[in-house]
């Protein structure tokens, strides 16, 4: 999930109710909060001594926050209403902190090893613009096809044209 934070209009999920039937058995929705959007120091333990694995989310030519406290706090909201809605329908939301493409790579190697022989059956995406989004997608589909996964990008209409 990236910001397309509703269940009634994420791409994704209306994919998931066209389908008559299903070869997947199983969803896994991930929200990460990205480092480089996100000041993520403050997930770490107060007393930890420990410095953020991560460089300040700072704009590359003006050195501005790239998201501010309102922002934040509207994310945090939206997230949390996703993940109760999710629950409410009997799915859940793993929420995640770093670097996208890292995350996701660790996960999926973490459930393939898991014992039961877990098959991953894709991951899927919802298509951004912008630069940093882009290479975001490019680095996703490079780990998903390191591991033979399936990786699809939906694009983001805003509104089902058709309903």
């Amino acid at each position: 999930m990236r910001r397309d934070l509703r269940l009634e209009d994420n791409p994704v999920f209306h994919e998931l109710t066209k389908q008559k039937s299903s070869i997947y058995t199983n969803l896994l929705p991930i929200y990460v909060f990205s480092a480089q959007q996100l000041e993520v120091s403050g997930f770490l333990p107060k007393n930890s001594k420990s410095k953020s694995p991560y460089p300040e989310a700072r704009s590359a030519v003006g050195g501005f926050w790239r998201c501010g406290p309102h922002r934040a706090k509207f994310l945090a909201e939206s997230i949390w209403d996703l993940k109760e809605k999710l629950e409410e329908v009997g799915s859940g939301l793993e929420i995640r902190v770093g670097v996208v493409d890292e995350v996701i790579k660790m996960m999926l190697e973490s459930v393939s090893k898991e014992e039961g022989g877990i098959k991953i059956g894709g991951v899927w995406m919802t298509e951004e613009e912008g630069a940093e989004e882009k290479k975001e997608e490019r680095d996703v589909r490079k780990a998903c096809e390191g591991m033979d996964i399936e990786f699809q990008l939906f694009k983001d209409e805003k509104y089902f044209i058709d309903e």
